[in-house]
């Protein structure tokens, strides 16, 4: 919502998927069989589901995510032929995978399976899920608040 003052030609539900883009193709490619998202058995038993590393290599994965950002690029440009908004969806796509690297443990792949693997871990403790939260909240509220004031300040026509 943030990035609509931006490329006020994109329709705000692109910016929205966009932001949400790699999960969605990883929601995808493990519904048919792509990827595969493992959980080990002491992390079940204590409380806290860690994902196999390298397995998140066709949507999470560093490359991947620049190439689905590209491809997020060239297809706003080709339907809506405006470079900024094209642009900023490629932007928004990508985000996701730096705030991915923030809260997730070391299993997002540079590149493909046996490639090292990275992030910071917030999600790895108790304080960090709450701080990954509130993380959450301040960004979706930040971003709320600079759409509202976008379209409360433009001039109606």
């Amino acid at each position: 919502m943030a990035a609509k003052p931006l490329a006020p030609k994109a329709p705000l539900w692109l910016l929205l998927i966009a932001s949400e883009g790699i999960d969605l193709l990883f929601f995808l490619f493990s519904f048919i069989g792509l990827e595969k998202q493992a959980v080990s058995r002491s992390s079940i038993e204590r409380g806290i589901e860690v994902i196999t590393p390298g397995i998140l290599y066709w949507s999470q994965g560093l490359f991947m995510a620049i190439i689905w950002s590209i491809a997020a690029f060239l297809l706003t440009y080709f339907f809506l032929k405006e470079q900024r908004a094209a642009l900023i969806v490629g932007l928004v796509f990508f985000s996701h995978w730096i705030l991915d690297f923030i809260v997730h443990t070391p299993d997002l792949p540079l590149f493909f399976v046996g490639s090292p693997n990275v992030g910071l871990g917030l999600w790895g403790s108790g304080p960090g899920l709450i701080i990954s939260g509130i993380l959450e909240i301040l960004l979706l509220s930040g971003g709320l608040f600079v759409y509202l004031y976008w379209r409360k300040s433009r001039p109606t026509n």
